[in-house]
């Protein structure tokens, strides 16, 4: 904004110059607002107010600009996804699928199962630690394994999207294993189980953690998005018999929650839009199941 000089109906009056025509009708009703008289000149592009009111008008239409130079702020869609819908994502909730085409269901003398289901003893006296990884990768029936690829699926989706899809499979894997070893020690007996669905509530306690730190309020709705799904999964497996693990889910949604506020904490969302890295981080989370297999069949028994 600049001033000079300019008559209009023998007064003596001052310009007040515009950036464009929006700009133009901001001003005049900065100047209305605050009761300053003034004449809007549309063809020069500047406000016409009397010389006693300019210095105030131009103090008012300054600290409007200063207040408001920022604002309407820009969408905050969050760190960016990486480009193609995070294929690399939903080839790894597919492969789920496809390993159990390999594996079938649970059965008493289904050797997958025999070394790679979560086994308190084995787990915690023979130290056979594989078994919090391996676990997460096998299905007791297609039930199982349907609600973990779907509903897991869109947790999974949204988890990626915040955080990259490698950084969310490490994430997925480390607390998920971290859930099923809790779960182990705080069970306080013997105790077998499978499924992804403990990375699954993983994923939604993570996700709700980062959500609930970005104080939106569409996070509110995202918030209630995830934990909507839990409830779905858990509706779909039903709240007990074999197939359903509470402690596990619960475990497994508190180790989320610590994640999540440790990757703000970290600041490691800022890694999200970095694509190469995000690649080997997902390469890298990968291997780990693999590893954990390959240990499971050279070394796997349960004395």
């Amino acid at each position: 904004m600049s001033a000079g000089n300019g008559r209009e109906a023998g007064q003596r009056q001052v310009e007040l110059e515009a950036v464009d025509q929006d700009d133009l009708e901001t001003c005049s009703l900065v100047l209305s607002a605050v009761g300053i008289p003034h004449v809007i000149d549309p063809d020069r592009g500047v406000l016409l107010v009397r010389e006693a009111d300019a210095p105030a008008a131009a103090g008012h239409i300054h600290a409007f600009r200063e207040e408001n130079k920022n604002w309407p702020a820009p969408p905050d869609h969050g760190p960016a996804a990486p480009a193609g819908g995070d294929p690399p994502t939903l080839l790894a909730i597919g492969s789920l699928a496809v390993f159990y085409l390999l594996t079938g269901p649970w059965t008493v003398h289904n050797p997958w199962f025999t070394i790679g289901a979560i086994d308190s003893r084995a787990i915690l006296v023979h130290h056979q630690w594989w078994r919090l990884v391996t676990a997460l990768t096998l299905h007791a029936d297609l039930v199982h394994l349907l609600g973990n690829c779907i509903i897991g699926g869109f947790m999974v989706h949204l988890l990626c999207q915040t955080v990259g899809h490698g950084t969310g499979w490490l994430l997925l894997i480390g607390t998920g294993a971290a859930g099923n070893l809790l779960n182990i020690i705080l069970r306080g007996q013997e105790h077998h189980s499978v499924g992804f669905s403990t990375a699954v509530f993983a994923a939604i306690g993570c996700f709700s953690s980062l959500q609930a730190g970005t104080g939106r309020r569409s996070a509110i709705r995202q918030m209630l998005l995830s934990l909507g799904a839990g409830a779905a999964l858990l509706a779909l497996l039903g709240t007990g018999g074999e197939r359903t693990d509470l402690g596990a889910h619960l475990f497994g949604f508190l180790s989320g929650l610590a994640a999540g506020f440790l990757v703000r904490l970290l600041g490691l969302l800022r890694m999200a839009p970095d694509r190469s890295l995000q690649s080997l981080l997902f390469l890298l989370a990968q291997t780990v199941p693999v590893a954990c297999w390959l240990l499971a069949w050279r070394q796997g028994s349960v004395p």
